[in-house]
């Protein structure tokens, strides 16, 4: 059996905005209840598996608005640009495809609007039909409200910021205290790209043993991958002190 594709949104960006703020906004959808009240259900139908799939929604048949999704719901009505940002953020390092299609555009140092939305449809595995691409260009239109991808004269760009960390997901302990872990991450130039992690046990004053996280990242062509390996497995041994 063919593997199932990713849920695309069934319209555009700013018909999904308005089904979002239904839920999130009103008495109505506060319980579990059916957004057919509130707005046209077959067009709430068509966008339920994508706002389930990146958290926004949950439960079956009747739909439950998630915190986070109530909190994106809130800035999209009433909140400023930045503060939107901030909840697209939240969500987006939470769904694999989305953080997908912001790698994909990284690699390429950028790739042309044609060239994405056939990129986010094959990636999505779905026929190229024109709910399809408005749903591609629904998920363009997102990640560049999270501001994770940005326009730059005919082509759509990735920021090399980093997003939002759920607070779920932040370490127990603080940066910079003993067990905890000290991250060295380089601005980004023209000539990095892959991200490679190496973690350095050094001694520090009073016996305790402190953890360094470095990240690398390497920008090169096709042509350089295939001795890109060894070079990168090299500079980690000299970072670790292990023999070539």
């Amino acid at each position: 059996m063919a593997e199932e594709g990713f849920r695309l949104p069934g319209s555009g960006y700013g018909e999904l905005v308005n089904i979002i703020v239904a839920y999130g906004t009103r008495d109505g959808a506060s319980d579990p209840a059916d957004i057919g009240r509130l707005d046209p259900q077959a067009s709430a139908a068509r966008n339920n598996a994508f706002l389930t799939g990146i958290g926004v929604l949950r439960g079956g048949d009747k739909k439950l608005v998630t915190d986070r999704g109530r909190a994106l719901a809130r800035s999209l009505w009433s909140g400023t640009p930045d503060e939107a940002r901030r909840r697209w953020r939240e969500i987006v390092p939470t769904d694999g495809f989305l953080q997908d299609i912001v790698a994909a555009v990284k690699l390429r140092d950028g790739m042309s609007r044609h060239a994405l939305l056939a990129y986010i449809a094959n990636a999505a595995r779905v026929p190229r039909n024109k709910p399809t691409m408005s749903g591609a260009a629904a998920v363009i239109e997102i990640l560049k409200a999270s501001g994770l991808l940005k326009e730059d004269e005919d082509r759509l760009v990735a920021s090399f910021e980093e997003p939002a960390v759920p607070d779920h997901d932040l370490p127990g302990n603080p940066r910079n205290e003993p067990g905890g872990e000290v991250g060295l991450s380089p601005s980004p130039s023209d000539d990095e790209q892959a991200e490679v992690s190496e973690s350095v046990s050094v001694d520090a004053p009073g016996g305790v043993e402190a953890r360094v996280v470095i990240q690398v990242q390497v920008r090169c062509t096709t042509d350089e991958v295939d001795g890109l390996g060894p070079r990168l497995r090299k500079l980690l041994d000299d970072l670790s002190g292990r023999p070539g």
